[in-house]
């Protein structure tokens, strides 16, 4: 009788621990969304002239003693600031920006620093999220093992909503034709067909910090060959190449500025050592501070984005194609300034 309840315990224990869902595990690109700046090359800006700038916008105590200019293009931008992305090169080819900063041996990454002189735009677009594919979940029951597979493909889900662990979507975003930034690009009947394909598709309105302005961007494309390396900044790159740790390229580039100034100073792509960083550095420094000289060719130009929503590459890919097909409008910033000759 005892071997008989022990092995009927024994079947038990082991149905029970069967039926629990083998779920397909959590990828670094599942956990790593995207929810970081998210820098691409250089896309065209549409910039705003006289037509948001007069003085009949200003108060008319003022007099005509001040009159209402366009700023200056090279001091229009309020913000300077450097920011850091890194991508990791995933097995289709494609580039995941993430959070993390951190390499491990045998991954490719992309590391980007820009040196940027910016203005912060709204970008406002339409974003419809839909599930594309999934894995088969597995279990087993008993000595038996099996699958099973939802079919939800072709769903239409909300855009911040989890999916199950094994769910592929895909991400659609088109430029909002009822924003300011798209507006001039849009006549009535395009809107009609954005508003009612908006209607019919699920489309979400969503809104992204576009960054606009003109800078410097250096790019490692770096493979880690031996351990963990700290991929943080350029420091650290530097040590993690001299130590041996890591291979790979280095390319300077300019955003939005060119000149005879620049082409001279401007570094070769070269192979990534400590060495080639220095130098990318002290190259960095000299074009920056040639930014300002009126031999200087300053085009604005988008050149990176703020991601909230996540979605990894395919929601960044959507939103750069959005930017890409219709240009965004930057309205260059008005001034008062005295007006000399109605003073005298």
């Amino acid at each position: 009788m005892k071997h008989y309840i022990s092995a009927v315990l024994l079947f038990v224990s082991i149905t029970l621990y069967g039926c629990v869902n083998m779920s397909v595990p959590i990828t670094l690109a599942e956990n790593k969304t995207s929810f970081s700046y998210i820098p691409f090359d250089p896309l065209p800006v549409q910039v705003a002239y006289q037509d948001h700038c007069s003085s009949d916008s200003y108060p008319a105590f003022l007099g005509d003693s001040v009159k209402a200019k366009i700023q200056d293009l090279k001091i229009s931008f309020p913000d300077q600031t450097v920011r850091l992305a890194v991508g990791e090169f995933t097995s289709s080819g494609g580039l995941s920006f993430g959070s993390t900063t951190i390499g491990y041996e045998g991954n490719t990454y992309q590391v980007v620093i820009d040196y940027m002189n910016t203005d912060t735009v709204e970008g406002s677009f339409l974003a419809r999220r839909e599930i594309v594919g999934q894995v088969a979940r597995k279990g087993r029951f008993g000595l038996f093992d099996y699958k099973w597979e939802e079919d939800r493909k072709g769903e239409i889900v909300p855009l911040l909503e989890p999916l199950p662990p094994g769910y592929v979507s895909n991400y659609k975003i088109l430029p909002n034709p009822e924003s300011e930034i798209f507006s001039s690009y849009f006549n009535e009947a395009n809107t009609k067909a954005v508003t009612e394909l908006r209607s019919k598709a699920d489309f979400e309105p969503i809104s992204l910090p576009v960054y606009v302005g003109v800078g410097l961007r250096l790019t490692a494309t770096v493979t880690v060959t031996n351990g963990e390396v700290d991929l943080s900044g350029l420091p650290e790159i530097a040590a993690e190449a001299r130590a041996g740790n890591i291979s790979g390229t280095l390319v300077v580039q300019t955003l939005g500025a060119t000149g005879p100034l620049v082409s001279s100073n401007l570094p070769l792509p070269s192979e990534l050592d400590r060495t080639t960083i220095q130098n990318a550095i002290l190259a960095i420094g000299s074009i920056k501070a040639l930014l300002m000289d009126e031999s200087m060719v300053i085009t604005p130009r988008v050149i990176g984005i703020y991601n909230p929503i996540g979605g990894g590459q395919s929601f960044n890919n959507g939103v750069i194609t959005a930017l890409a097909t219709k240009p965004i409008v930057w309205k260059r910033p008005c001034v008062l300034k005295a007006d000399i000759e109605a003073e005298s």
